[in-house]
């Protein structure tokens, strides 16, 4: 897959392929390109799809020196995008972390220049979850790994798919690969990033600044980021569409609800 290098000779790994409008897919928390694989191929019949990964993450540069912060990961895709395909507009799909920082994004005056539509799926404007207090404090005070084959199996995984979902032996492949992609993150990153989620992240007061059309997809039964938060952004984005996935669809909703997303996804992209 190719690469870009950008400031302090940083290597961003990403993939591309196809003509038209650009729709760029940027992941979430301990993810990577791999996650929109299929989707890159399925969407680059009507468009140029690009998806990156994250420094830290994937097969881009994973240096130790850096805090990243989720500022600084919305600038180096901003760095990545330049050198791909220069000043061309975008249409940005952000999930869950990376939905927090295509509202970085979307809210930063600079970068905002570039975008022309915003997909926020599974995200939210400020994380705030009763449920991942304990989880957070374990990971930050040190007391809990992150890149543990059991805290991934039993908790994060847990949190990403519905019981459904995991159960289904015809997803049992996807499961195991997506567990072993996330046990190739490293440690310190997972730590960095969550704590600048956890410290950092608020845009609340930025989103009825976002005018482009923005297309907000949350599931029903998402525990991870609660619906609820969707709904935040809808109320405060004001070219905003507000889509709800169900029944008991959860975090993955590229995956739990495939064929809605792709349906809804297209209507999004055909308006433009």
């Amino acid at each position: 897959m190719p690469t870009v290098e950008i400031e302090k000779g940083y290597k961003i790994n990403y993939l591309d392929k196809g003509k038209g409008k650009n729709l760029v897919y940027i992941h979430g928390y301990l993810g990577s390109s791999w996650l929109y694989e299929d989707f890159v191929e399925y969407l680059s019949n009507k468009y140029r799809v690009i998806a990156i990964d994250h420094l830290g993450h994937g097969d881009s540069d994973k240096p130790d020196s850096e805090s990243y912060e989720l500022n600084d990961l919305a600038n180096y895709v901003d760095q990545a995008l330049s050198k791909i395909i220069g000043d061309e507009k975008i249409i940005l799909h952000g999930h869950s972390m990376g939905g927090m920082i295509a509202q970085i994004y979307a809210t930063t005056p600079r970068l905002a220049k570039r975008l022309n539509g915003l997909i926020l799926m599974a995200t939210a404007p400020i994380l705030q979850n009763p449920g991942l207090v304990q989880y957070i404090e374990d990971i930050t005070a040190g007391k809990m790994k992150i890149i543990d084959r059991e805290v991934i199996e039993s908790v994060f995984i847990n949190l990403c798919f519905n019981r459904k979902f995991r159960k289904n032996k015809d997803n049992k492949d996807l499961i195991n690969e997506f567990v072993d992609k996330t046990l190739e993150n490293k440690e310190f990153v997972g730590v960095k990033t969550m704590e600048s989620i956890v410290n950092t992240f608020n845009v609340e007061d930025k989103l009825n600044t976002i005018k482009i059309p923005t297309l907000i997809l949350t599931g029903d039964k998402d525990t991870f980021i609660l619906p609820d938060e969707s709904k935040k952004m809808h109320e405060k984005i004001p070219n905003s569409k507000l889509v709800v996935f169900s029944p008991n669809i959860g975090h993955m909703i590229n995956y739990e609800a495939k064929n809605d997303y792709i349906k809804v996804l297209e209507e999004f992209l055909e308006s433009f």
